[in-house]
């Protein structure tokens, strides 16, 4: 069955190729047909259908780790000169537990349906926002995507949306991000310099799939067999403590962005930024009572947070400190992110004690150049920094990693480089993503490597392949997927 399955997506992506010339014309002739029958004469569409299917490699790639075909569909229509509506769909299926049945017999069914094969939800709705463009302002209103922070393959000052974490952080961002309805205000004060206002009423927490999943977190499957190992006469009760959606709970964000455009800085970009909201990972809060007919009871609540951070980015172009090569052609680059009034959850490994605030500091320095023209190596130095602000006996406990319910330190450093470079006049992309945890004994050996090539057969047509290998302790977040080496295939059709 397997083998049949890659054999149609094989004979898929050859008869695309081969039938597309005659397509494109025939789409054209339609696409034209239908703007002048319809009303929408300032109506732009596009979208794409797409396949990915990933194949474990620990049993000689004889097992499907995902079989997702998407459909994504784009509208941009001009209201006025000044006004545009846009709005993203985005469909998805994923066959594996039709393919893999016998594998997650131990997930339920209606958690199959509703958590794994299909967008949760409203999550199928993108972006819907009207843009309202003046000389000195900029106004969206509606569900959207807001970017902070741009490190790679890890999130400092890239706060304003959750996450959906059914697929760790494989995927990238901008398709795993949950977008938020917000009112987005950015004012040009300066020549260079904007300032943008956010007003958050919604809230979405972090999306993880359930126990059982091919990369469900590990804190989710030791918390469902916590819980399943209670005796049969306890009861047990999970409660979701959510902020309300009103005025009192919106969230505020501020950011400030300016380029200084002379002098020895000329050229650095900067941003000061300010966010008062909720943290998306809820802490857990545990409460027992070990009685006939006795209790245990869950509660996983939203902390409100402050986050002060900032971002700089600087070319040199004329080299530093007066030598004319030094460092000439590097981008210098970083984000830091305070955040105040923080939970995390404190025990032993697996086994969640309590949970205390904490203030965290968290920042990324990162280095990049390009080589023999067009192979950008950028080098990345990241710590996050935890400091509890309230009492726990260290002597038996430690703070908790929420997402693997290990044990974590007070400072986690890891290193990170992306090679990526182009051929054929950047038809060919092939590109590397490593990130490394380092600083203690254990997690010397937290990796994950990430080789991925992308080939761009047409205008239509893209295809991809590429690996996700990960070495380490099940504690560390990328040791706990050590068993879920993969290989990745991707066809995509833009239309």
């Amino acid at each position: 069955m397997k083998r049949i399955v890659l054999f149609i997506i094989a004979v898929f992506m050859v008869l695309g190729v081969t039938v597309n010339t005659y397509a494109q014309m025939d789409q054209a002739l339609v696409y034209e047909a239908l703007r002048t029958v319809l009303p929408f004469e300032k109506l732009e569409m596009a979208g794409y259908l797409k396949n990915e299917t990933s194949l474990r490699m620990a049993h000689g790639l004889d097992e499907f780790m995902k079989f997702k075909n998407e459909v994504n569909f784009q509208a941009n229509y001009s209201i006025k000169d000044n006004v545009d509506f846009f709005t993203t769909i985005r469909w998805f299926h994923d066959g594996l537990y039709s393919l893999e049945e016998a594998r997650y017999t131990s997930i339920d069914s209606k958690e199959k349906n509703r958590k794994l094969k299909v967008p949760e939800k409203m999550l199928w709705l993108r972006d819907c926002f009207v843009d309202i463009y003046t000389d000195r302002l900029d106004i969206r209103a509606g569900k959207q995507q807001v970017v902070w922070g741009t490190a790679d393959g890890i999130r400092i000052l890239d706060i304003i949306n959750p996450l959906d974490y059914r697929e760790w952080t494989l995927p990238n961002y901008s398709d795993i991000r949950i977008p938020l309805w917000m009112l987005n205000v950015e004012g040009e004060l300066l020549a260079d310099g904007h300032l943008q206002l956010l007003l958050i009423p919604d809230y979405q927490a972090n999306y993880y799939g359930p126990a059982g999943g091919p990369f469900t977190l590990r804190t989710v499957d030791v918390g469902a067999k916590s819980i399943s190992s209670l005796p049969p006469f306890v009861t047990t009760t999970t409660i979701s403590e959510r902020p309300k959606r009103n005025f009192e709970n919106t969230k505020i964000g501020l950011r400030w962005r300016n380029v200084i455009g002379a002098g020895y800085a000329q050229g650095l970009e900067y941003t000061l930024n300010y966010y008062h909201g909720y943290d998306f990972a809820s802490a857990a809060y545990t409460s027992v009572k070990i009685v006939p007919g006795g209790y245990f009871k869950l509660t996983r609540r939203a902390e409100g947070i402050d986050v002060f951070g900032g971002t700089f980015s600087k070319t040199i172009t004329s080299g530093a400190f007066g030598v004319p090569e030094l460092f000439k052609g590097w981008t210098i680059r970083g984000e830091y992110a305070f955040i105040k009034n923080g939970a995390m959850n404190y025990g032993t490994d697996a086994n969640i004690e309590g949970t205390v605030d904490v203030d965290q500091f968290n920042y990324v320095l990162g280095f990049d150049k390009n080589f023999w023209t067009n192979w950008l190596f950028s080098f990345q130095f990241i710590q996050m920094n935890a400091k509890e602000t309230e009492k726990f006996d260290k002597n038996q406990y430690v703070l908790l990693n929420g997402a693997t319910r290990g044990p974590l330190g007070d400072q986690e450093t890891t290193l990170s480089l992306k090679i990526s470079t182009d051929f054929m006049h950047e038809r060919v992309k092939p590109e590397v993503l490593i990130l490394h945890t380092v600083g203690s004994e254990r997690s010397d050996r937290d990796w994950r490597i990430s080789p991925k090539v992308s080939f761009e057969v047409n205008d239509r047509w893209q295809i991809a392949a590429g690996a996700h290998i990960f070495e380490g302790e099940e504690q560390l977040l990328s040791g706990q997927f050590d068993k879920n080496d993969q290989v990745f295939f991707e066809t995509k059709y833009s239309f």
